[in-house]
């Protein structure tokens, strides 16, 4: 195990309190490198994964050398305690001596500490000895001496620490008990519970795109009770799905979302939500969802598990890929109207498949184009993890633009159709709907160009009070050529 000396002691005055030495992960950053290294290594590396489970032979700290080796989390996109950061950048500008002491891997604790600049020495784990509890007790006494320094930490493995400290420090908002009646005093920004970022983390908003399992069935018009609970079902199952992904596409992307002007809210970005609990939540809630689903129907189970799998496909690699991430995207919307098909044997028409896909086409691509326009104005070029730069944002509308009109134009020979005289009393209510969507559609893109709807089209939609009430025209203009 090695150190490194960031500043020369001859650079400032010392203070004549002890080092102040300081903890990582959960400490000074709201995470945890290892699970920061593990993710990045499966978003980078999928394909590699089977070293994992042969690296953890090597033990703990074997597997943090192995792991550091593959990659190394960016320093400036980590999601640090800015309070406590604060406190030290002052502690070490009245000359005190300042310590970092983790127990991620050596490389990474000096890479952050270079990055922060202001920490004198840093010390982490190497490939011998993993630098936790009693083994990072035993160094900092060898080299300050007992009582010797002071110590901030977060969790019960810092108690050997905290035990040799002369002060000891304790992030979060219970203290530690120690020997002879000590407790921890608290340091650094307050903690919050992580059951309320897991339920943002888990987007119940989004929710609202899984509606369209309900579509086979108002196309169908196959309006009883039934069928209803059928689609209630798929709705469950593919929202507990979608919160899934979503889960396990923050958890991949949070070193990307930290630099984005709005994503680093996300709660696993800022650090409000766990890396660990969100990694074990995801299959949880997809396990469940699988469950649900093949208990109703194997039908249903099976385009759960194309969901899924397509989804999985898009977290990792395909949204990286420039054009297949916007079909890919566009076809995850249409699944969900093969899901309903599926939970209520409704079969859908070639009419509603392909006026969904282009609609969705349509959506998707304004979503990239919105996220590129924003980007635009921030005055980048290129976007974080995916393959377009801001030079893209007139193919994209144009495509966006065309696709929106084309899924008009399938609606307008779905008017033609023999299906329409068999399924409508009177269809022709259904021609007012063309100019609602021509309406609606060039609405939205119009707003695009303005730079007024947000990166997700289908909540700026559910907002939109103009958007609302155009949908509601066409669901009363269809009942009443249905009716």
């Amino acid at each position: 195990m090695t150190d490194i000396h960031l500043t020369t002691p001859q650079a400032r005055v010392r203070s004549a309190e002890p080092p102040l030495v300081v903890d990582l992960d959960g400490t000074l950053i709201h995470s945890d490198m290892l699970w920061e290294s593990l993710m990045l290594f499966l978003r980078l590396h999928f394909l590699q994964a089977w070293r994992l489970p042969l690296w953890l032979l090597r033990g703990k700290a074997g597997f943090k050398h192995a792991l550091a080796e593959w990659v190394q989390p960016d320093p400036a996109a980590l999601p640090y305690d800015r309070e406590l950061l604060a406190h030290i950048a002052a502690q070490r500008a009245a000359g005190r001596h300042i310590v970092l002491a983790t127990g991620s891997q050596r490389q990474l604790a000096e890479k952050i500490a270079a990055h922060l600049q202001v920490f004198d020495e840093a010390f982490g784990t190497d490939s011998d000895v993993n630098l936790t509890s009693s083994n990072k007790a035993a160094m900092l006494v060898s080299r300050y001496g007992q009582g010797g320094f002071d110590y901030i930490g977060n969790a019960t493995v810092d108690i050997p620490v905290w035990q040799a400290a002369r002060a000891a420090y304790a992030v979060g908002n219970k203290p530690f008990r120690l020997a002879e009646g000590r407790v921890t005093e608290r340091a650094g920004a307050a903690r919050v519970h992580p059951l309320p970022a897991l339920l943002k983390a888990m987007r119940p908003r989004q929710w609202l795109k899984n509606l369209l399992v309900f579509v086979p069935m108002l196309a169908g018009h196959a309006l009883d009770a039934e069928h209803a609970l059928q689609s209630l079902l798929a709705f469950v199952a593919f929202s507990l799905c979608a919160s899934s992904a979503y889960l396990l596409n923050d958890a991949l992307d949070a070193p990307d979302d930290r630099l984005h002007p709005t994503k680093c809210k996300r709660p696993i970005a800022a650090g409000t939500l766990p890396l660990p609990l969100a990694v074990v939540a995801s299959p949880l809630l997809a396990v469940i969802a699988l469950s649900l689903s093949f208990a109703f129907s194997p039908l249903l189970g099976a385009a759960l598990i194309l969901y899924f799998v397509s989804t999985l496909a898009y977290s990792f690699q395909l949204k990286r890929i420039m054009m297949i991430d916007i079909v890919a995207l566009s076809l995850l919307y249409t699944m969900r109207v093969l899901g309903g098909a599926a939970a209520t044997a409704i079969t859908p028409s070639f009419w509603l498949l392909g006026f969904s896909f282009f609609l969705f086409l349509s959506l998707a691509l304004l979503k990239r184009f919105s996220e590129l326009y924003n980007l635009h104005q921030r005055g980048k070029d290129k976007t974080s993890g995916r393959g377009y730069t801001v030079s893209d944002r007139m193919p994209v509308a144009v495509m966006g633009i065309n696709s929106g009109f084309l899924s008009v134009l399938v609606f307008i020979l779905y008017f033609n159709s023999d299906q329409v005289l068999d399924q409508y009393n009177t269809p022709q209510f259904l021609m007012g709907v063309v100019p609602l969507l021509v309406f609606w559609l060039g609405r939205l893109w119009m707003l695009a160009f303005r730079g007024q709807v947000n990166e997700d089209p289908v909540l700026y939609v559910s907002k939109d009070k103009v958007s609302l009430v155009t949908i509601a025209l066409c669901v009363i203009l269809v009942a009443a050529a249905t009716f």
